[in-house]
């Protein structure tokens, strides 16, 4: 199977790899990494290859884009997507937050808000692609993801509201000699 990563950054396409490898025994060479770009030269330096959720949503969206990873390919090809929820409420992102107090269960937030942007995501794929996405959609931010390393008692990581900040303070916990 061939996959495709369309994703915020190149830490994140990192974290879906090792997953992939880990989860499913997927090899990298089978991975094509179409946003951020793997591999540019001088003339992509010049135009900033990186990449965010605005751009995440508009390669979404790009035939340009698309068509040649899917289109030649004689194997089953898969498109992974992945976005953080945290910048949601930015003009062109445009998620409601569902209602997240401390009585409110995590687990139907999490699900609420995974079911909006997974649909916000499927409006945009064109038609023919829809049904060749995997969403890799991270309540808040995919360094949540990484938490359970560091905190073995942990078993939601979106029970936290800033999971940059707890995955930092673990990692600060650590001793200079674990820590390298």
């Amino acid at each position: 199977m061939r996959l495709g990563i369309i994703a915020e950054g190149n830490a994140d396409v990192a974290v879906i790899k090792a997953v992939l490898k880990a989860l499913k025994g997927i090899d990298g060479s089978d991975v094509v990494q179409l946003r951020p770009r793997e591999q540019y030269d001088e003339t992509d330096l010049n135009e900033l290859s990186f990449s965010n959720w605005n751009l995440v949503l508009q390669s979404c969206g790009d035939e340009r884009l698309l068509q040649p990873f899917f289109d030649g390919l004689t194997e089953d090809a898969l498109l992974v997507v992945q976005i953080d929820t945290a910048e949601r409420g930015e003009a062109g992102y445009d998620i409601a937050e569902p209602l997240r107090t401390k009585g409110t269960d995590w687990r139907e937030y999490c699900e609420q808000l995974h079911a909006t942007v997974k649909q916000k995501i499927v409006e945009i794929v064109p038609e023919a692609y829809r049904d060749k996405v995997a969403y890799a959609i991270a309540i808040e931010e995919t360094d949540a993801w990484l938490i359970p390393l560091f905190e073995t008692s942990c078993k939601e990581t979106a029970q936290y509201a800033n999971p940059k900040e707890h995955l930092h303070y673990l990692i600060n916990r650590i001793d200079g000699k674990k820590k390298k």
